[in-house]
């Protein structure tokens, strides 16, 4: 029989051992439920935007790699910032979570996001710590042939029906010459929808048949569709299918008729009225002082000196002067008898020349008196007087 005391200390052992083992428990509970968790603060995005990245229970002030496989397979850092494979660091805060922020730079699709503790080597066959995806731009329209271009218009609405109030704001809107190649990417939520309208003629003629897809859509009529927005299953493609170009119908285009043309009527054209056009003020121009010219001076020519030919003088043959002997008695001057010889009033002894001779006696004019070497020397000693007074006595003589 034990005693008392014994039973009480096998009753504490006993109930120590409890605790313990509940204590275990209720760790080990506390471990499971505080396993990481990797969120984003969207399902789907618009090509373009910026995803938020959550993280949550992981070991405090630790830090861990965070890669983003993109839906072609290759990793890079936010806004593809470097050459794959390359990604970013992030460092946990006291209660074990981080924020993390991912550019998406057009590549539509769906994204896986892993977290790895770090440094990580890049091997995807490890098993991450925690991981989460998202959609970007899952809606992709594009032309159902090669070669063929056409304008499409997208419109956003909040309703999963295209009901409603629509958005064409970018990244929606119009868009011209959408291939084959470069298809339109938009991102629709799955509460969302986008309704792509499609033209009546593509850019070569061709006229629109409809929209062909794997993925589900609502033909509205007229070239438009509807698709609803979804969460998963990367991205869903729409085709647009349009006609061939037509050849265009040759037509015979008729030679034209030739046909005279008539002659247009000359008709009067208006004399044009005058517009008094303003005499223009004159401008003073200088008058140009004209250079002195000097006048050129004549050569003078001297008149050439007449040589004068003297008349040949006759030769005066002195009356032999009388020799006068002193004692001698002079004689007396014989006195003139008979009819005078001279003209009344004139005095002393007039000799008249041949002519009044001859005019006077009645003799011929080659009768005796003076020579011609004397008349000249009278006349050479200013005798004219007594010649002219002669010849017009032996006139006045010879008429009787």
């Amino acid at each position: 029989m034990r005693r008392p005391a014994t039973r009480v200390l096998l009753a504490l052992a006993g109930l120590v051992a409890a605790l313990c083992v509940f204590g275990a428990s209720w760790g080990l509970l506390q471990f499971a439920q505080a396993a990481p968790t990797l969120t984003t603060d969207k399902a789907e995005y618009f090509s373009g935007e910026t995803v938020i990245i959550t993280g949550g229970g992981f070991t405090h002030d630790t830090l861990y790699d965070i890669p983003v496989i993109r839906p072609d397979g290759t990793i890079v850092k936010s806004g593809g910032s470097c050459t794959s494979p390359c990604w970013d660091t992030v460092l946990t805060d006291g209660s074990g979570g981080f924020e993390y922020s991912y550019e998406l730079d057009g590549i539509p699709g769906t994204y896986r996001v892993r977290v790895y503790l770090s440094p990580w080597s890049g091997n995807l066959s490890q098993t991450p710590v925690a991981t989460t995806t998202f959609t970007d731009g899952n809606v992709q329209a594009w032309s159902g042939s090669s070669g063929v271009t056409f304008t499409l218009t997208a419109t956003k609405f909040s309703t999963d029906d295209c009901s409603g109030s629509g958005d064409t704001s970018p990244p929606f809107g119009t868009f011209y010459e959408v291939d084959d190649h470069n298809g339109k990417v938009f991102g629709v939520g799955n509460v969302e929808s986008v309704k792509l309208q499609a033209a009546a003629t593509s850019d070569q003629g061709g006229a629109f048949i409809n929209w062909t897809s794997s993925d589900p859509f609502t033909d509205l009529g007229g070239g438009a569709i509807c698709v609803q927005g979804f969460t998963s299953g990367g991205g869903q493609d729409y085709y647009a299918n349009y006609g061939g170009t037509p050849t265009p119908t040759a037509t015979n285009t008729a030679t034209p008729t030739v046909t005279d043309t008539p002659t247009p009527t000359a008709t009067n054209t208006a004399t044009p009225t005058v517009t008094d056009t303003p005499t223009p003020t004159a401008t003073n121009t200088p008058t140009l002082t004209p250079t002195n010219t000097p006048t050129p001076t004549k050569t003078y020519t001297p008149t050439p000196t007449k040589t004068l030919t003297p008349t040949p003088t006759n030769t005066f043959t002195p009356t032999p002067t009388k020799t006068y002997t002193p004692g001698t008695p002079i004689p007396p001057t014989p006195t003139s008898t008979g009819t005078p010889g001279h003209p009344p009033g004139v005095g002393g002894t007039v000799k008249l020349p041949p002519a009044a001779i001859a005019a006077e006696s009645g003799a011929p004019a080659d009768g005796s008196g003076w020579g011609t070497a004397t008349y000249a020397a009278l006349a050479g000693l200013g005798a004219v007087v007594a010649i002219a007074v002669g010849g017009w006595y032996a006139r006045r003589r010879w008429l009787g």
